[in-house]
């Protein structure tokens, strides 16, 4: 600045630069604050487009979803989707109901895509599936009580608990058409009424099964006896919807095998995890009883053999007996049979006979009524038979009975002595009398190295002239 210029316009003149800078700064100001303003409606913007998906499934289908007692959504399944989530950058909820709610919810577009589910006819109808993601088998659970019980019986007019509207309902009925299915809302009821008695056999997945019967405190109360069907397990969402499907299905795809395989590991194999303590435990218990051992060698050996006999027996009267009427079943019983008639022993005689009209008792009475009916008439019988007779049940209310050393008249007086019994004797429970009888078959056959097979399609044939002729009766023959 020129000194030498009057003082007035020296002042003019920073005045005017102060206000430049002013002005600038302003400037600076508002062109700094546009920009974040459009910064936060891009943010915005980018948040309400966000894709958002509500994935319906079962409440109580352990591992694979189920809420737990915090009410959170918990599973297999549930973690599919929310890695689904992390991957594509969508947004998840779930509704968890009952199995065949969570079936209308997606059908009514209530819920955008079912979590899983197997593929079925009647599901295609309302229904579009996307490829498999998790594998599962299913299988007949028998509880305890019915171990021993032929299947293919049972499954003519036993009582099996399914979960209404599950595919499991769809194929008993298909295939099993004269069980009697008892349907339940969820696999969680269906487990209750079965670990409380209401049912003896039910349908489930092998993996549903097994989370339910080792997290309760009996988990040898069933135990699964025919394999039925497996299948994947497919997330779907309602028919027409073909552009989010192809959307999940490209979405799905970007989830790694690694991390897919982490979360069914997470939930299908269950880790055992011991506490610290216990491996100083361990081996100081091991130098315990290696002590032990040592100075009680001869002892411990002649104790532990005594025990592997006597549990060998235990075992071996275990796999031969049935467990409600205490007589052989139906494995052994044939064994014992093939033994006989690969003797040169003669005078094989042969008794095969059933309950009449066992099934009527049942539906009128229940299971309850039928299974007392049977104990009390085994008991009956085992009174009418000699020491050396072989008596076994083979079939829900079917029996046999073989004898050796007889003659064709002792053996035809036997037949009838049994039968007669059965419908001598009184059968009552809580006051109220049920009259039971039974048919019969008996063969007798002189000749050895007969085929066993032929001797009981005999009596069997026998039998049903027996029913033919009013039943309550019975008839012999003699090879």
């Amino acid at each position: 600045m020129d000194l030498n210029l009057p003082l007035c316009r020296r002042l003019r003149h920073i005045c005017l630069v102060k206000k430049s800078l002013f002005f600038f700064a302003i400037f600076y100001y508002l062109l700094a604050t546009c920009s974040s303003a459009s910064e936060n409606d891009q943010d915005i913007k980018n948040t309400k487009h966000k894709k958002q998906l509500i994935i319906a499934n079962s409440k109580a289908w352990k591992p694979f979803s189920y809420i737990d007692t915090n009410g959170e959504a918990q599973g297999l399944l549930i973690d599919i989707w929310k890695e689904y989530a992390r991957v594509n950058d969508v947004d998840v909820s779930f509704l968890l109901t009952d199995w065949n709610d969570s079936l209308q919810a997606v059908k009514a577009k209530e819920a955008d895509v079912h979590a899983g589910l197997l593929w079925s006819e009647h599901r295609e109808t309302y229904l579009d599936f996307l490829p498999g993601i998790v594998k599962i088998d299913t299988q007949l659970f028998f509880s305890s009580k019915l171990l021993g019980t032929d299947v293919r019986n049972y499954l003519e007019s036993g009582r099996v608990g399914v979960v209404f509207a599950g595919y499991e309902e769809t194929y008993m009925m298909k295939h099993y058409p004269k069980v009697k299915l008892i349907a339940f809302d969820n696999n969680e009821l269906m487990l209750k009424s079965a670990f409380s008695g209401e049912i003896h056999a039910f349908v489930a997945d092998f993996q549903v099964a097994n989370f339910y019967l080792y997290t309760s405190q009996r988990p040898n109360q069933f135990s699964p006896v025919k394999h039925l069907y497996s299948g994947l397990i497919r997330p779907a969402v309602a028919e027409g919807q073909n552009r989010l499907r192809l959307e999940l299905q490209h979405g799905f795809k970007q989830i790694s095998a690694v991390d897919l395989e982490r979360i069914q590991r997470k939930w299908i194999h269950v880790e055992t995890v011991y506490p610290k303590y216990l491996l100083p435990m361990f081996f100081a218990l091991i130098l315990l009883l290696t002590a032990a051992y040592i100075f009680h060698l001869r002892r411990a050996v002649a104790h532990r053999t005594h025990e592997l006999h006597q549990l060998n027996r235990e075992l071996q009267r275990l796999a031969s007996i049935d467990a409600m009427t205490n007589i052989y079943n139906r494995r052994y019983f044939i064994e014992l049979l093939q033994q006989a008639c690969d003797d040169n022993q003669t005078g094989l005689s042969l008794l095969l006979f059933d309950i009449d009209r066992f099934k009527s008792i049942n539906d009128n009475f229940g299971h309850s009524v039928g299974d007392f009916i049977i104990c009390a008439m085994v008991k009956t019988i085992k009174r009418q038979l000699p020491p050396e007779a072989v008596f076994g049940r083979i079939g829900g209310e079917e029996f046999c009975i073989f004898i050796q050393g007889l003659t064709p008249e002792q053996s035809q007086e036997l037949a009838k002595r049994v039968q007669s019994s059965v419908t001598s004797s009184h059968y009552c429970q809580n006051n109220i009398r049920h009259a039971v009888s039974i048919s019969l078959g008996a063969v007798y056959c002189e000749e050895a190295n007969i085929d066993h097979q032929f001797l009981i399609n005999q009596a069997d044939h026998l039998m049903y002239i027996a029913k033919s002729m009013g039943r309550d009766c019975y008839q012999f023959n003699k090879l």
